[in-house]
């Protein structure tokens, strides 16, 4: 008969929060008295608490027979905290006394040997060995098997992330599996739980000042942007106005829920032709590593300009870049069907009887061609196009292998009566319609991605009302609005 013991450490830290309040004491005045205000402010300091607890006091498999697998009895291990942002728990093995990941036989140099730390078994398969299972949904489903690194690494096993102040419990065991001629006798070990709570998160800013990245006419740049720095962000939400440096626009940026970092305003880049733009300022060969690529838009094809409803110069081309600019538009904030009306100003949304009227940046419009900075798309048919009009170290959404707009839905729940969040704080979409010539279904809003559909036809998303459609495709000589995500 064999027994094991699996003895528990547990750590408690305590942090401390600022709450900050102010009592304002207004004189009540006579009906000739003069009156004043005063603010005093009152300080104190709030100890937040961290602590662990566990029971029982062991993990123990009390008749292990030789050839056979057993699991021990759980335990529960509770985190509190009031923290508002929340804790990690962690998980390793071995202290000072035992210096390594097995269960260590009492009398002599026999040993349990620990399973990988990514074994992910849902059996034990090998004879003379044991890993852990842990339940987050107090024991209904349980991890699969997988071993506990040494308590001195620097990359502890993670079991639960929380991300505010809570009471937690989560359920943990452990399984050995013996041989048929494993020696009987005690074996032991002792695992730590460690609690850390999470400091306040790394916003979009820190992560841009970490980089060392430096501040341009008061803002930091769009084509500073790294995947480090987004992966870096941990602010959830975080936004950030960053400047275009080919033509000194700022914009919002956001890194969102997907681990994305998204542009949370409309491409407002007018193309120039009589410019070149290359690697270092626009998305051009960065899928390929080619820092030499170049766009020079064909001559006549500079953005369009107008204030109007109509304009001339716009062509209806599937292979050459044509872009508009239809300056600022006012449209009311129920406005989600496909004749309704935009405005040039905000008066006249609120003579034509709107009380809801809202100024939309809608950008500019951009056809498919002009989206990918090409001149001649005729043979771009079926694969992500390699360019985009998106500012260097930014990207154009695409469809294939990974559909991003998808993502973003599925990760925010936006389909059906889920779409009028689309709309609002951290995404920010608005209604722009379409533009072939003229705008047309103000109500409705697509985006392109960087994927083609055959000959005449891109991805480009499509919502209104209570439709939201990630893999809709549409003509590539619409003109519609552009949203970038960082690389």
């Amino acid at each position: 008969m064999r027994q094991i013991i699996f003895k528990k450490l547990y750590i408690v830290y305590t942090l401390l929060m600022l709450f900050s309040l102010a009592i304002v004491l207004v004189s009540v005045p006579s009906a000739s008295a003069l009156n004043y205000q005063s603010d005093v402010g009152i300080n104190f300091t709030f100890n937040p608490t961290l602590s662990i607890s566990l029971s029982p006091n062991n993990l123990t498999i009390p008749n292990l027979s030789p050839s056979t697998t057993d699991t021990s009895n759980e335990i529960l291990v509770n985190v509190a905290t009031n923290n508002v942002y929340g804790y990690n728990l962690y998980a390793t093995v071995g202290n000072e006394t035992y210096n390594n990941t097995n269960f260590t036989h009492t009398d002599n140099t026999d040993v349990f040997s620990s399973i990988p730390t990514t074994a992910n078994l849902s059996a034990l398969t090998t004879d003379n060995t044991w890993g852990y299972t842990y339940s987050l949904d107090h024991g209904t489903t349980w991890s699969n098997y997988n071993g506990l690194p040494l308590y001195t690494t620097n990359n502890p096993t993670r079991l639960k992330k929380n991300s505010g102040s809570s009471n937690d419990t989560i359920n943990f065991k452990i399984a050995a599996k013996a041989g048929s001629t494993q020696p009987s006798g005690t074996y032991t070990n002792i695992i730590n739980f460690t609690a850390i709570t999470k400091p306040t998160p790394i916003t979009l800013a820190d992560a841009y000042t970490k980089e060392g990245k430096e501040l341009y006419h008061g803002y930091y740049k769009m084509q500073d942007m790294t995947h480090t720095i987004c992966e870096e962000t941990e602010d959830i939400g975080s936004q950030l106005q960053v400047i275009d440096i080919r033509d000194d626009k700022v914009y919002w940026i956001a890194k969102l829920a997907d681990n994305n970092c998204w542009m949370t305003q409309n491409l407002d880049l007018d193309i120039d032709d009589t410019r070149t733009y290359t690697h270092y300022d626009t998305d051009l060969g960065w899928t390929t590593g080619d820092e030499t690529a170049t766009w020079k838009p064909t001559e006549g094809h500079s953005t369009i300009n107008f204030t109007g409803t109509t304009v001339d110069g716009w062509v209806d081309s599937n292979t050459e870049p044509y872009s508009a600019n239809p300056g600022d538009k006012y449209i009311y904030t129920s406005n989600s069907t496909a004749n309704d009306t935009t405005y040039t100003s905000l008066q006249e949304c609120i003579n034509a009887g709107h009380d809801d009227c809202t100024h939309y940046h809608i950008g500019n419009y951009y056809n498919w061609s002009a989206v990918v900075a090409n001149n001649n798309t005729s043979t771009l048919t079926s694969n992500n196009a390699p360019n985009s009009v998106c500012s260097s170290n930014w990207k154009l959404p695409m469809a294939k292998t990974v559909n991003d707009f998808a993502t973003l839905a599925e990760t925010y729940d936006l389909y059906g009566p889920n779409t009028s969040k689309l709309r609002i704080s951290p995404i920010y979409f608005t209604r722009a319609g379409l533009f072939n010539g003229a705008i047309a279904y103000a109500g409705y809003n697509w985006y392109w991605l960087g994927t083609p559909s055959g000959v005449s036809n891109a991805y480009a998303p499509i919502f209104y009302g209570n439709i939201f459609s990630t893999t809709n495709a549409d003509r590539k000589s619409y003109g519609f609005p552009v949203r970038c995500l960082a690389r």
